[in-house]
Order: structure tokens, then C-alpha cells, then sequence
């Protein structure tokens, strides 16, 4: 009887992983970039959509060769240290391939300001990005803007994925080695 309980958590926690929505996490070190306008003071960032995808490396690449494409992402349309985590920062589509991603936030986002004749906005934190075929991955983002404040500029945002799976992900596979472990052992203890 325990015998049979085992293998069936073992193939259940094996069929888990098989069904998970996606495969695996992007892959770490991939680097998505989007550009597009803004204008922005001290404390906020106004974008004007739609925004471009610029480049993919690493996972990112599968949005197209070159990856490249034109009013194609939407940022929020306002970005303050107040935004509420859990706030989307932009989504991005690839209508050729049907691919899409996008970045929640995480962490509140950080602002460094720096005045003067050309401003430079720099803005940071932490997210999670989702891209079609792979599980929503942990990363960090890095958003800068510079010009004269309170006009339309250019900004740029690059996403770093970190390559750590969801935590959905790990506790099945974790199930599924201990049910594995459970049944080795207990094969090991009867035919003892």
C-alpha cells in the first residue's frame, strides 16, 4: 500500500512538471531594451505611447532577428516613487511571432535625479518579467531619460532577467524528487 502511495505522489509531482504553463525561466544575464519618449521632473517619468523594442539577448532573442520593433510596447503611463508595486511597467508584442512579455514591479521603483542644463533622470528596481514560453522570472530594471525636464526626451529601459524560477515551479519539482527520495528509501528498507 505505501509502495503505491508513493508512486503515485512520484507521478503526480512528474506529471506537475509536465503541465506546468511554461518550461523553464529566462535564461539569466537575458537583457530586453525599449525605447521610446517621455517627459519628466524630479519625481516622475509621463511616457508618450507607444514605446519600440530595441534589443533582446539571451531569451529575449526569440522576439526576432534582428529584435527590433517599432510602436510596439506600452509603458504605464505615469511613473512616480509612488507607483504601487505590482504595477506593470510596460508590455511589449512581437505580432510576427505572436510573442509578448512584459515587467511587474516588485520593489518600489528608485529615483536619481540629476539638475542642470541637461538633466538625467535614472530610475531602478526590481520585477518580474514574463515572456510567452517560459516561466515568470525574477530580474531588475534600469530606466534612464536625460534632456531638459518638463519637455518630450528619449528614454531607455533595459530588463535583466536573474533566472531564479517562480516559486510554483520549484515547490512541484521539489515534491517530486522527495516523493522519488521517499521511494528509493523505502525499496531499499524491504529488500533489506
Amino acid at each position: 500500500m505505501k509502495a503505491r502511495l508513493l508512486a503515485g505522489a512520484v507521478v503526480v509531482g512528474l506529471i506537475g512538471l509536465g503541465t506546468s504553463a511554461h518550461a523553464a525561466p529566462i535564461a539569466p544575464g537575458s537583457v530586453l531594451s525599449l525605447n521610446g519618449n517621455d517627459s519628466f521632473t524630479s519625481t516622475s517619468i509621463t511616457f508618450s505611447n507607444p514605446a519600440n523594442i530595441g534589443a533582446g539577448t539571451g531569451s529575449f532573442a526569440i522576439l526576432g532577428t534582428p529584435p527590433q520593433c517599432t510602436a510596439c510596447a506600452t509603458m504605464i503611463a505615469s511613473l512616480t516613487a509612488a507607483t504601487p508595486i505590482g504595477s506593470t511597467l510596460y508590455t511589449g508584442h512581437n505580432l510576427a511571432n505572436t510573442i509578448t512579455t512584459d515587467l511587474l514591479l516588485t520593489s518600489a521603483p528608485t529615483f536619481s535625479f540629476i539638475g542642470g542644463t541637461l538633466s538625467t533622470l535614472t530610475v531602478s528596481g526590481n520585477g518580474t518579467l514574463d515572456l510567452t514560453g517560459f516561466d515568470p522570472t525574477p530580474g531588475f530594471y534600469m530606466l534612464t531619460t536625460q534632456g531638459p525636464t518638463g519637455v518630450t526626451v528619449t528614454f531607455s529601459v533595459s530588463s535583466i532577467a536573474s533566472g531564479v524560477p517562480e516559486p510554483a515551479s520549484l515547490a512541484i519539482l521539489g515534491g517530486a524528487i522527495g516523493g522519488l527520495g521517499l521511494l528509493g528509501r523505502w525499496r531499499r528498507r524491504r529488500a533489506a
